[in-house]
């Protein structure tokens, strides 16, 4: 699943993209992936009547003003009074293409990481929203798994979306400070502390790639509960986390599996990973073997030497 550094790099491209571009149509091939209201996100199990048909008549004729991120969300505002709240959840994808990246690419693009992957044509068999600008440039939402969401919500709102009342803080923002953290950790002296913190409540954003770079650099394993970690090891972890995030908006994100930028091509982070995926690899700083270990159903890597 794409985390903070990832969206952040969906957010920054597609607010320079977008900007001031109007919509002058909008194709929905799978009604389950839209939605409009109410103030929760949580995905329905039926599709209300008429929810493609209320989705594209707010839409159409708006122009997107800016795209920014708040934990893993997209919030897109518009023009109107409506907000586009996207999750990108396991397998989603922006694609923008204008007349500039169609001629370069063809049209053609590898959506995989994978080397040996085929490139396609968009709109593809998983292309499942497809925004039409006045300008002919187009922007596609792609879904292998169909988890993901678009999801109009009116500006007045906004405030009221539960998850975004249930977040905690942004692990870039000021008020993310050593204090905060320490409060939000402690209240989970049982939890293991690759999940606490994967956990949104304590800070946002952090999913599997990240908690395990984030320990590797503070040298502490994913299995250790958080009532065994002294207090200099809990500093080293808050220390970690601003620096491997920015290091991985920079990289523009990890391409694991589905996550491309939106031009098609994929982040560099990958390359700078110390512990994930790297299983049974040799360790960058000791040469140790890189360990795994399964955590509620998520696997963390580790070194077992540089970890303890």
């Amino acid at each position: 699943m794409p985390e903070l550094p990832e969206v952040e790099t969906v957010a920054n491209e597609l607010n320079h993209k977008l900007k001031n571009r109007k919509v002058a149509d909008v194709e929905i091939r799978a009604a389950k992936i839209v939605g409009v209201g109410p103030a929760t996100l949580s995905p329905k199990r039926s599709i209300p009547p008429g929810v493609v048909e209320k989705f594209k008549k707010i839409v159409l004729g708006q122009k997107f003003v800016s795209v920014r991120r708040r934990a893993k969300l997209l919030i897109f505002d518009l023009s109107g009074p409506w907000s586009m709240l996207v999750h990108l959840k396991m397998t989603g994808q922006f694609i923008f293409e204008d007349k500039i990246l169609r001629k370069a690419t063809g049209g053609q693009y590898r959506l995989l990481n994978k080397k040996d992957a085929p490139k396609v044509a968009l709109p593809a068999k998983h292309t499942h929203v497809i925004f039409y600008f006045a300008d002919k440039s187009v922007l596609y939402f792609n879904d292998v798994r169909k988890f993901g969401y678009l999801k109009l919500v009116h500006d007045t709102e906004v405030g009221k979306v539960r998850e975004f009342l249930e977040y905690g803080p942004e692990p870039l923002d000021k008020k993310f400070t050593l204090p905060a953290f320490l409060t939000q950790v402690k209240k989970r002296p049982k939890g293991k502390i690759k999940q606490v913190l994967m956990d949104n409540k304590v800070v946002v954003g952090i999913g599997n790639i990240y908690s395990d770079e984030i320990l590797f650099h503070a040298k502490v394993r994913p299995t250790r509960k958080v009532s065994s970690l002294k207090p200099n090891e809990l500093v080293a972890i808050y220390r970690a986390i601003g620096p491997v995030l920015k290091k991985g908006i920079k990289a523009k994100g990890s391409s694991v599996g589905d996550f491309v930028r939106t031009d098609g091509s994929w982040g560099g982070m990958g390359k700078f990973h110390f512990v994930y995926g790297r299983k049974g690899q040799k360790c960058k700083k000791c040469g140790s073997v890189i360990q795994v270990v399964k955590l509620g159903g998520r696997t963390g890597s580790y070194c077992p030497k540089c970890q303890v």
